[in-house]
């Protein structure tokens, strides 16, 4: 084989393991914005579920931030700015465990309100109930001593 061949020959396996390397990339990209797209639809999904569990409503304005944030990074995603569409969703991850962690305190603070609700009507009702112990005590000591005078002055 002459030089002239050799030469001709790298630069073709050259061209090829170049075109072979930038068209794996593209390959990479798009699966990488294929991923991120579901991660982001998953999230959406996530959103709706959140909505359910927060049947107090104490969530609102954290769910409201949340859906902008997953708009926001199908913005990016559409610009193919995938390290700023991580960082957002990194953001969103957090956004959502924030609002579970709403969702159970104000659940659990509804509960104590109602228990605490129902500790009060128990201590109203034994105070209802001393009083009428202690009305009936007294009355019960009135007709004892009635009866006891009438004992004294009817009796030969």
């Amino acid at each position: 084989m002459r030089a002239g061949s050799r030469r001709i020959l790298q630069l073709i396996g050259v061209g090829a393991l170049a075109c072979a390397l930038l068209g794996g990339g593209q390959k990479a990209r798009a699966g990488e914005e294929d991923d991120l797209q579901r991660e982001i639809d998953t999230q959406r999904v996530s959103v709706a579920d959140l909505e359910r569990l927060d049947e107090l409503k104490a969530t609102g304005d954290e769910i409201t931030m949340l859906r902008s944030w997953l708009d926001e990074a199908w913005g990016l995603r559409s610009k193919h700015e995938y390290d700023q569409v991580r960082e957002v969703l990194e953001r969103t991850r957090k956004q959502a465990d924030l609002i579970r962690a709403k969702i159970a305190a104000s659940k659990l603070r509804a509960q104590a309100q109602k228990r605490e609700a129902a500790l009060a009507d128990l201590r109203a009702k034994i105070a209802r109930t001393k009083t009428a112990l202690a009305d009936t005590m007294k009355k019960k000591k009135s007709i004892e001593s009635t009866e006891k005078i009438g004992d004294k002055g009817g009796a030969p």
